[in-house]
C-alpha cells in the first residue's frame, strides 16, 4: 500500500500589483497608435491625389461606354434602358439590334470618332458563332451618349 504524504500547502493568493512597480501609464503605446494612424490618413490622402478619378472619362469612353449599355440593355430586354440609351427620333424597330433575338456578345468597339456632340464606332457583335461588324452614330445630348442615327 501506498503511503499517504503530507498535503500540499495551498498557494499564496496573488497579492495584486507591485506596490513598488511603475506608478503611472506608459506614452508609448499611444504614440504607436498615433504613428499608425498618421501613416493610414497620409496613405489615404495619397492615393486621392495620385489616382486617377472615375468621372474623368474621355469622350472615346463615353462613347463605348454608351455602347457598352445599351449591349446590355438588349441582352437583359430591357425597354426602359434601351428608349433612354437611344434617340427620340429614333423607332425602336429601326435601333440596332432590333432585329437581333437573343443574347449578343459584344466584342469590340472601335475606330471611335467625335466630332463635337456626334460620334461613330464600329461595334463588332456575335451571335450563335457569327460575327458581324456595323458602324453606330452615337449622338451627345444633355451629356449623354446615346444611340442615334444622323
Amino acid at each position: 500500500m501506498a503511503k499517504r504524504g503530507a498535503p500540499e500547502p495551498e498557494p499564496e493568493p496573488d497579492p495584486g500589483p507591485d506596490p513598488d512597480g511603475p506608478t503611472g501609464s506608459s506614452i508609448g503605446p499611444f504614440l504607436g497608435a498615433l504613428a499608425v494612424l498618421v501613416v493610414l490618413v497620409l496613405v489615404v490622402f495619397g492615393a486621392q491625389l495620385f489616382s486617377p478619378a472615375g468621372d474623368d472619362l474621355t469622350e472615346d469612353e463615353m462613347v463605348r461606354r454608351a455602347v457598352t449599355d445599351y449591349v446590355s440593355a438588349h441582352n437583359e430586354n430591357d425597354g426602359p434602358i434601351l428608349d433612354r440609351l437611344r434617340c427620340s427620333d429614333l423607332p425602336a424597330e429601326e435601333a440596332p439590334l432590333a432585329d437581333v433575338e437573343g443574347r449578343v456578345e459584344l466584342q469590340a468597339t472601335q475606330n471611335v470618332s467625335v466630332d463635337g456632340d456626334r460620334a461613330t464606332v464600329d461595334v463588332r457583335t456575335g451571335l450563335d458563332g457569327e460575327t458581324q461588324t456595323e458602324t453606330w452614330q452615337v449622338v451627345r445630348i444633355d451629356d449623354v451618349w446615346r444611340i442615334c442615327r444622323f
